[in-house]
């Protein structure tokens, strides 16, 4: 994993944290239909560091319709967060979460829910009573937005076209449909066995510890302080995001958007497992070693890590996005008790260097029998 996003600050002090919060597998190919949208089709994103790579990227844009891209980027709205609370908003429909099944639910979704959902994940307040009053009424909405952080101007634009617009609900299941057939169908076989195939694993995989250990074990080191009114954990494996961690919260839930390991994706017995290319990627350049030398004698920030190697921000955060994605090093992410996300800490995974010197040679030393038997 290599990169930590949260859009919203909306995990918040609800009620007092069981000491094992529920955790759900969510297996289905909908999500990564929006998923592949957000990732290609986001006005503010760089793509450089997805596996996929940019060719995938390009490959997928040149297959979308100007009109169908024009489209999305509008229901993205502000942020281009909204589509990651459709995805969101997509688990609550009744199971089995088939696209087709999600698809039609959403359809049958009254407008006024949907605008419930969307402000209540926008807004920083936990007010039922407000939010349920602001997916009624415009002037409300607005309102409540004014309350917000940052940038209420497009927001507020947002809802007077949520507003406007009739059939909001199926103009976005549209926009999805739209994309799987004309887009998405060319990988959605592949990306759909992956994803069904690492959703079992992981259910049948002991449960090891609370929910901050099992996000850290699926992102390969994000230390996240799970808040304290967090009532449910949903894992979201996907194979485009890959390396990228994307964790979101909405009121008592989180939801962990993680890249499924190499095992349900690389078929090729002949082949090293692609985290140790990037392993070894990550070891190749002389400024990623002094981050991990620096790392070895304790914890840092990005801003004490970029004072040291005298470089921009962004560059040092793609060095850093490398050995995350490398699983070399650790990204803590404390909260405070309001459930908001402080700076971000760093620290060596000591176990990690050691591992991929030993599976290095086990991989060069593997025969050519226990390849085929493997």
């Amino acid at each position: 994993m290599a990169e930590l996003i949260i859009p919203s600050d909306k995990v918040r002090d609800l009620a007092e944290a069981p000491r094992r919060v529920p955790i759900d597998i969510e297996g289905s190919v909908t999500h990564e239909i929006i998923l592949t949208m957000w990732t290609t089709l986001s006005p503010k994103r760089t793509n450089s560091g997805l596996d996929l790579g940019s060719d995938w990227v390009d490959q997928v844009n040149e297959s979308t319709p100007d009109d169908l891209a024009d489209e999305i980027v509008a229901l993205g709205g502000p942020w281009f967060y909204i589509w990651l609370v459709i995805s969101n908003f997509l688990l609550s429909a009744p199971h089995p979460h088939d696209p087709d099944r999600v698809l039609a639910w959403l359809d049958s979704v009254d407008d006024s829910r949907l605008r419930r959902w969307i402000l209540g994940s926008t807004t920083p307040l936990d007010d039922d009573s407000r939010i349920e009053k602001a997916s009624q009424d415009l002037d409300a909405a607005i309102e409540l937005i004014g309350e917000g952080k940052d940038e209420q101007a497009e927001m507020v634009e947002y809802a007077r076209w949520m507003f406007a617009t009739e059939g909001l609900a199926s103009r976005y299941a549209d926009a999805i449909r739209r994309y799987r057939v004309e887009v998405f169908n060319q990988f959605e076989e592949d990306y759909a066995g992956a994803i069904s195939r690492a959703a079992a694993a992981r259910r049948a995989a002991p449960t090891r510890g609370d929910a901050k250990s099992v996000i850290e074990e699926v992102t390969s080191g994000l230390s996240f302080d799970v808040p304290v009114g967090v009532r449910r954990v949903t894992l979201v494996p996907s194979v485009v995001t890959r390396p990228l961690s994307l964790i979101d919260g909405h009121r008592g839930s989180l939801v962990v958007y993680y890249g499924i390991p190499d095992e349900f994706i690389n078929s090729d017995p002949e082949a090293p497992p692609s985290w140790m290319v990037r392993s070894f990627k990550a070891l190749s350049d002389d400024k990623r070693l002094r981050i991990l030398r620096r790392l070895s004698d304790g914890e840092a920030t990005l801003d004490e890590l970029t004072d040291m190697l005298g470089l921009s921000k962004s560059t040092v955060h793609h060095h850093i996005s490398l050995l995350r994605g490398a699983g070399l090093i650790r990204v803590h992410v404390p909260s405070d008790d309001e459930g908001h996300s402080k700076h971000k800490m760093y620290s060596l995974r000591d176990q990690s260097l050691t591992d991929v010197a030993g599976f290095l040679d086990s991989y060069l030393r593997t025969t050519d029998e226990e390849r085929v038997h493997a």
